[in-house]
């Protein structure tokens, strides 16, 4: 049974404005947000998921622990989010780290060491 959260796509929003260097802007039709002109996360039209840049090997433990909140999407680096099933701190998780697999490594650096 899905958990029934009111984290929503514009809590997503939020969230990844929030990060350093971030912005919107649009992928196909649909709302995407970059860094440094790098995509990490999109906002596809069904309001309920988001899409995530992500290293094959997290997908597929993502997957495999929950394959109702997580799927695989665009061939094995992006990953589907149902935002009715996942906590809001394991998305701001998932979220931080697509940003930091976008992200120039010397920012990524600068990141992390403030939030430490």
């Amino acid at each position: 049974m899905p958990r029934r959260n009111t984290f929503t796509q514009n809590h997503v929003r939020k969230l990844a404005l929030a990060l350093p260097e971030a912005q919107e802007s649009s992928h196909h039709g649909h709302p995407d947000f970059r860094v440094r002109h790098k995509i990490f996360a999109t906002l596809p039209p069904d309001g309920r998921t988001t899409v995530l840049k992500i290293t094959p090997v997290d997908l597929d433990d993502l997957i495999q622990r929950d394959a109702e909140t997580f799927r695989d999407i665009w061939g094995g680096r992006w990953l589907s989010v149902n935002l009715e099933r996942v906590s809001p701190a394991v998305f701001q998780k998932l979220l931080s780290d697509s940003w930091c697999l976008a992200a120039p490594k010397m920012l990524v650096q600068a990141f992390k060491k403030r939030r430490d």
